[in-house]
């Protein structure tokens, strides 16, 4: 069997574990918010009855709230529910919870994923570091609600993360100096919980390394020297008069020139595709429903199509089933990125960008209002979660934990000699 690029990467835990259809993607996402919302209401009513309860024998919170860092009232931020400090209002222990919709959740996760490239821009990330960070904390995300985890805690982790995969290796200090505010517990206590949630899955395949090869390909062709592969009869020669005679498109990255050098042509096109890779790209659901080539070859139709087509035609015969079946799935990736608002802005006037800004910025700001009212209140602190399970790890550690793992070890090396025997045979003088 010849070993593809295509071949490898339909065996990589990106394809297999984390590949939807649209639909798939929809019902995971819902099923995800239903679980969410009624552990939240579940949670919530528990800490209400153990309130009333509290007030009813005339106390203040019990030992056991504090010590999980479940403050009364803390809902919304404020003393109570009804957001009074004082007590002056009794608290209404039979208002319901609004949750977060599937579409609310999905705002303030991609809010979340523009908040990271930003933070990664600052701390100077390369892109790609960048581009696994975002891609980490949207799989987080499919089985995990900002109701439960806050997603400015988890997309500081999940950079650090991300940085430790790529091998950008960054001290944990120096981390913490750059981020402000934060402390280096409050970046490790999610860790763990992370990295079970992406099922210890960190590789991610990423469009740019194709678009650089899609680039000097293009190149070689302009300047003859490149060399075509069966079915493509053409010879160099050929496809370099092929490519200088091709027209200009009509939208992307040249739009307002009559003629422009080949050269020029094919670094504009670049350049606009890669820009849609590192933004447009990460905000989007591309990397659920497409392949990296996919991705790749989309953000170049957008950027110039007749370019783009005409690279096609040097893989793909223009009449065939698979040409046409492709180019189909292209334009639907690139409708995903067209349509997207960090992919239209760019066509709107300054005046136009700030008011969609000031939008956005309202929009937020009331989901973020809501989401207090519908945090899980069992997960509220992170910190105190982390070093209550390793109390608990600890306290437990006195005899049946080691005996566990003493069972588990002797499991192992039982099966590990078995195996051995198996291959190698018994051991001379072994029945």
């Amino acid at each position: 069997m010849k070993l593809t690029e295509d071949v490898i990467y339909r065996n990589s835990s990106q394809f297999r574990n984390w590949s939807f259809t649209p639909t798939q993607l929809a019902e995971l996402r819902l099923k995800t918010n239903i679980q969410a919302c009624e552990r939240v209401k579940a949670n919530v009513a528990r800490q209400r009855a153990q309130r009333a309860a509290i007030a009813l024998d005339g106390g203040g919170a019990s030992a056991s709230d504090s010590e999980r860092g479940n403050t009364p009232g803390l809902e919304n931020g404020n003393g109570n529910e009804n957001g009074n400090s004082n007590g002056g209002t009794p608290m209404r222990l039979d208002k319901e919870v609004d949750c977060l919709t599937v579409a609310e959740e999905m705002r303030l996760v991609d809010f979340c994923c523009e908040t990271t490239i930003d933070l990664a821009k600052f701390i100077g990330l390369p892109s790609d570091v960048t581009a696994t960070a975002v891609q980490f904390l949207r799989r987080f995300y499919l089985y995990n609600s900002p109701m439960t985890y806050d997603a400015p805690v988890v997309s500081r982790t999940i950079t650090f993360i991300a940085c430790k995969t790529d091998n950008a290796n960054p001290n944990l200090d120096d981390y913490v100096a750059k981020l402000g505010k934060v402390t280096r517990d409050q970046i490790l206590a999610p860790e763990y919980l992370i990295v079970q949630a992406l099922r210890y899955n960190f590789e991610v395949r990423h469009p740019f390394r194709g678009l650089k090869g899609a680039h000097l390909e293009l190149g070689e062709i302009a300047r003859g020297a490149y060399t075509p592969v069966a079915p493509d009869t053409r010879t160099p020669s050929d496809l370099q008069a092929a490519i200088t005679a091709l027209p200009l498109p009509t939208s992307g990255a040249i739009t307002d020139k009559k003629t422009i050098s080949i050269e020029n042509r094919l670094n504009n096109a670049y350049g606009f595709a890669a820009n849609i890779l590192k933004r447009t790209a990460q905000l989007t659901d591309a990397y659920f429903l497409f392949t990296p080539s996919q991705i790749m070859l989309a953000s170049l139709l957008l950027a110039d199509e007749p370019l783009t087509t005409f690279y096609l035609s040097t893989k793909l015969p223009s009449d065939s089933p698979t040409y046409t079946k492709l180019l189909t799935t292209l334009r639907s990736c690139a409708i995903l990125f067209s349509s997207h608002r960090s992919y239209t802005s760019s066509t709107l006037s300054p005046e136009e960008q700030k008011a969609v800004k000031d939008k956005d910025k309202a929009e937020i700001s009331a989901l973020r209002k809501k989401l207090k009212n519908c945090r899980d209140p069992d997960k509220m602190d992170l910190v105190k979660l982390n070093q209550a399970q390793k109390r608990d790890a600890e306290n437990a550690s006195g005899g049946g934990l080691e005996e566990s793992k003493a069972k588990r070890r002797k499991i192992a090396r039982e099966k590990a000699e078995k195996e051995a025997d198996d291959f190698w045979g018994p051991e001379l003088g072994k029945k």
